[in-house]
């Protein structure tokens, strides 16, 4: 039977079998990462990392070294009260190092905590400055080639040189610094992580050819995101357990503030990727972020689709029509208070519908029986006439002829060009043609085309097998000429 234990100091035991099968799983570049973090908070101005096959070295020149034996081995033990903008936070960094190794020493000011199959000791030695870590474990190529690809991303403090296997990493290209940012970090008061709203800085970097942009906490790289940019959070970021993703509101809300800040200057491919529809499906823009995804996004005249017959007619009065039905609802409410819709964009251009029924008299009548002709000619069916005046602000919205498929009516504005007193016109005929290929739909597609090619084709030969069909219908003087 076990002894029992006093003290609720003595409540729990560590399996250091599970701890170490537990760090051993985790990519060794995010091992690595935490021994950079402990190098930066101890305000470290040379960090040198060398991967090797079967030792990991990471050596600094901190000014104090380890503070405590304890902090290597102690699991969760670690500084109780640290700012935002101290990057360690749990006291475990260190001790998974250790943990995944098969044997390490920690070499610091003044000893040398050596980790082996015989347990933990401590020896004297000379160092002066800074810690050297050796961690002795196996890893494959392509364990280190991952490694020092997301090590490489790093972007070490200002005046602080990081060299990874012999090469020192350089800061990518800056591209903006956003302050007073109010996002959400950690604290740690006596121990006890608390949550809190603080005002930050934020850096944007363009990335390197052949980087995938990343989300960082204060230099390091914690995960890579889909915003075009390496984005450095220079405070604390609300992490996940893994310390190795960010919490999904926290990534939505930083997107938002970039947006915001930045959309009047950022390009139209910046603007155009998935985060920005994102951040519109969460987040209500103010009026000028709106304004400029709208003037750099959309096209110019562009109109908000409504149907196909409406869009159509849009895009016949000079409208470019952009489907963004498939956008988030908040997203596309949002959009419809700067964009007008093509039912909108119509009305204005023509006007409020103000047809009035005309009676052309006599000299409609030899082109209300050519229409009748010809439709009954070409497409088997008959079709009546009717003719209509209407009014329009603008002239290029005006109408020369409409084509009602429901009641196979002809609609003809007396306005427009169609030329009641000469049926043969030739605009005039391709008119009448244009409207009776409607009679497969409202829109000016394939089908459209197809149906209007085969009533000219038709036409053309109804002309070669019956000469005399259209004499009937052309003006006297013509018949006479």
């Amino acid at each position: 039977m076990s002894q029992g234990r006093n003290g609720r100091s003595e409540w729990f035991e560590l399996s250091e079998e599970g701890w170490r099968r537990s760090n051993r799983a985790r990519p060794l570049g995010q091992l690595v990462r935490e021994a950079l973090q402990n190098a930066f908070d101890q305000r470290a101005r040379r960090v040198k990392v060398r991967l090797a096959e079967d030792e990991v070295r990471i050596e600094d020149d901190a000014p104090t070294g380890l503070a405590r034996d304890e902090f290597a081995f102690t699991v969760f033990l670690g500084e109780k009260d640290t700012p935002p903008t101290w990057r360690g936070r749990k006291g475990r960094g260190l001790k998974e190092m250790i943990a995944a190794s098969d044997h390490a020493e920690v070499e610091t000011v003044g000893r040398t905590l050596v980790f082996d199959s015989t347990g933990r000791h401590v020896k004297p030695n000379t160092r002066q400055v800074g810690t050297c870590l050796r961690l002795f474990r196996r890893t494959s190529a392509r364990e280190r080639e991952e490694a020092v690809q997301l090590l490489r991303l790093t972007i070490p403090p200002p005046g602080v040189e990081l060299v990874i296997n012999g090469r020192v990493v350089r800061p990518p290209r800056a591209k903006d610094s956003l302050q007073d940012c109010p996002l959400e970090t950690v604290e740690l008061h006596h121990g006890v992580e608390r949550y809190a709203e603080r005002a930050t800085r934020v850096d944007l970097y363009y990335p390197r050819p052949g980087e995938t942009p990343h989300l960082f906490e204060l230099g390091l790289p914690v995960e890579a995101h889909h915003l075009p940019w390496h984005v450095d959070v220079q405070q604390r970021i609300p992490l996940a357990a893994e310390r190795d993703a960010a919490r999904d509101a926290y990534k939505r809300t930083l997107a938002a503030i970039l947006l915001e800040s930045m959309a009047p200057e950022l390009t139209r491919q910046e603007l155009s990727g998935a985060w920005v529809t994102e951040v519109l499906a969460h987040f209500s823009l103010g009026q000028e972020a709106l304004e400029a995804y709208v003037a750099k996004v959309l096209p110019a005249r562009a109109v908000l689709s409504v149907g196909p017959r409406v869009d159509d007619r849009a895009r016949q009065l000079g409208a470019k029509v952009v489907d963004l039905r498939g956008m988030p609802l908040s997203a596309l409410e949002q959009l419809e208070t700067l964009v007008e819709s093509a039912d909108a964009y119509v009305e204005r251009m023509e006007g409020p519908p103000r047809d009035v029924r005309v009676h052309p008299g006599a000299r409609a009548q030899r082109f209300v029986e050519l229409v009748r002709h010809l439709s009954r000619e070409l497409t088997g069916r008959e079709v009546g006439v009717e003719f209509f005046e209407r009014k329009v602000r603008d002239p290029s919205a005006r109408v020369d002829a409409e084509y009602d498929r429901e009641r196979h009516l002809l609609r003809v504005n007396v306005r427009g060009q169609v030329r009641l007193d000469d049926p043969l016109d030739p605009e005039t005929l391709g008119i009448l043609l244009h409207e009776l290929a409607h009679e497969v739909g409202d829109e000016h597609d394939f089908g459209f085309i197809h149906r209007l090619e085969m009533l000219a084709g038709k036409a053309l030969r109804c002309l070669v097998d019956q000469p005399g069909l259209l004499a009937p219908y052309a003006s006297p003087k013509k018949r006479t000429g």
